[in-house]
């Protein structure tokens, strides 16, 4: 088999917080092991950049090189949340 059937998800391996300033523009980049740490480092760009036009910042989980989005907040939509960890 090549990864899960559609709908499932495997463990994550890694999660990745990327602050983007603007559209295609420069982008910060963290990674842990953890989600509970990945989330708290979430929450502060939340608090500490969400509230900036243009700023997205979004949770990643990855499994087997593949990541798939957890939470996105931009200033105009709020919270997104697309699937728990």
């Amino acid at each position: 088999m090549n990864g899960p059937a559609p709908g499932q998800s495997v463990a994550a391996e890694e999660f990745h917080v990327t602050v983007t300033f603007r559209k295609d523009g420069p982008a910060v980049t963290g990674t842990w092991a953890d989600s509970a740490v990945a989330l708290e480092k979430f929450l502060g760009f939340v608090g500490s950049h969400g509230s900036v036009p243009g700023v997205t910042i979004t949770l990643w989980a990855e499994a087997g090189g593949v990541r798939e989005p957890l939470r996105t907040w931009t200033k105009d939509g709020g919270l997104v949340i697309h699937r728990e960890a």
